[in-house]
Order: C-alpha cells, then sequence, then structure tokens
C-alpha cells in the first residue's frame, strides 16, 4: 500500500534524504461508510500512537487526520461518483525509526491545493492547517484510481540515559 505513495524513484520527501527504513509498522483503518470519520480517524490514529509509545505526537496528528479526512470525505468522495464502487476513504499510519507518516486516501484524482484564505469564510483553511503542523506534507496519485494525501511527524528525540561511575 505504501508503495502507491512513494515515489517511482529516490527516497520519500518526508526522510529528508536518509536511508530506507529498516524498521516499518504501518496501521491501516477504512473509513468507508462511517458516520464519524473525522472522529474514527482521531480515534485510530491516537491508539496505533499509544500502541507505539509515541504519546506526545497525538494532538498534532489529530488535527492533520482530521483536516485530510474531513477534505477526502468533502472532496475526495463527493467528486468520484462511479455508484458500482464502494466510496472508501482510509487512513494509514507508519512508523520508522525517525519519522510518523500520515496519509489519507480517497477515490478521487484530483490533489488538494493551498488556497487563499478567505478570513470571513467559516472553511478553507485545512491545508493551511497541515502545513503549519506537520513537518512537510504532499500528496501522490494512486495506481489504481484515487489520490493518497499524506502528512509526516518527525519522532521527538529520545531521551539518553548516561550512566556514570562512582568511586
Amino acid at each position: 500500500m505504501l508503495d502507491h505513495v512513494l515515489p517511482p524513484s529516490g527516497l520519500p520527501p518526508w526522510t529528508d534524504g536518509e536511508d530506507h527504513a529498516r524498521h516499518l509498522q504501518m496501521a491501516v483503518r477504512s473509513l468507508a461508510h462511517d458516520p464519524c470519520p473525522a472522529r474514527t480517524a482521531r480515534d485510530f490514529t491516537a491508539a496505533a500512537l499509544r500502541s507505539w509509545r509515541l504519546e506526545s505526537l497525538i494532538d498534532d496528528t489529530d488535527v492533520v487526520v482530521s483536516e485530510l479526512v474531513t477534505n477526502a470525505v468533502r472532496h475526495g468522495v463527493g467528486g468520484a461518483g462511479d455508484p458500482r464502487r464502494p466510496q472508501d476513504v482510509r487512513v494509514v499510519i507508519c512508523h520508522t525509526e525517525r519519522w510518523v507518516l500520515c496519509v489519507v486516501t480517497d477515490p478521487s484524482d484530483q490533489g488538494p491545493c493551498l488556497r487563499e484564505p478567505d478570513y470571513e469564510a467559516e472553511s478553507g483553511r485545512g491545508m493551511h492547517l497541515v502545513q503549519g503542523v506537520s513537518q512537510m506534507w504532499g500528496w501522490a496519485p494512486l495506481a489504481t484510481r484515487g489520490k493518497a494525501v499524506w502528512a509526516s511527524f518527525a519522532l521527538p528525540p529520545r531521551a539518553v540515559r548516561h550512566l556514570e561511575c562512582l568511586h
């Protein structure tokens, strides 16, 4: 599944040139026909991060996953319109040694864009929020149909324990 999000050559943009991950954990959740997809996505993301002991990232990833799922449901599913295919939105959370990647897929081929915010409007600032909270974000077309919108988060440095000899 992650192969569809990665560029065809080279390293993923969120790795900043580091080698391929030696250790990858992934959690996937379908939101098809979910009555509260953003809430379900937040709960799923928080549970995955807790299981990986990455609680410090929950607040930021909750904001990003909510925005990405809301956009997928509002723009990605609404515009797809093929009644023979179930309109599915998926959340994929990946964890490597240095990164957490939040991915939301939907059946639309049209990518997201940053709009000039209208400060009187009640919506339209979601991708600005994603850009401000995450390390970086982007999107990629899926091989079958649709797209994956992703946002990455650098892991906080782990506390290093130093042992001292007492004489």
